[in-house]
């Protein structure tokens, strides 16, 4: 069994933690953008904590996951585009899934 997490489950999780992190943030850039040109009032109206930029530190994620949580993303004409949301939704809780996963895995590893 420990063979097995370590040949399969381990490479999944550490992939699926990095690869999908930046699918993640590639998504994430093209959501806020999208909706920063098109449906600005979704997004917070400040972004303080990232010192009024937005790129600067991942800020946009912080503005996609505020109108994921507000629920004003709904409005959103485009079923291309509202797929690319629930999808990065979606991706959002596997990556954090994979990160706890693969945290856990670590802290649990039997000593023999």
């Amino acid at each position: 069994m420990r063979e097995l997490f370590l040949n399969y489950g381990m490479p999944f999780l550490v992939l699926g933690t990095l690869g999908g992190g930046l699918i993640y943030m590639l998504c994430s850039h093209a959501l806020y953008t999208y909706l920063r040109e098109n449906y600005s009032d979704v997004l917070p109206p400040k972004l303080e904590l990232y010192m009024h930029d937005p790129d600067a530190m991942g800020g946009f994620m912080h503005g996609v996951r505020y109108a994921a949580k507000d629920g004003r993303w709904k409005r959103i004409e485009s079923n291309t585009w509202r797929r690319l949301f629930l999808f990065n939704h979606a991706l959002g809780y596997f990556v954090g899934l994979c990160c706890l996963a693969l945290c856990a895995a670590f802290i649990f590893w039997p000593t023999k």
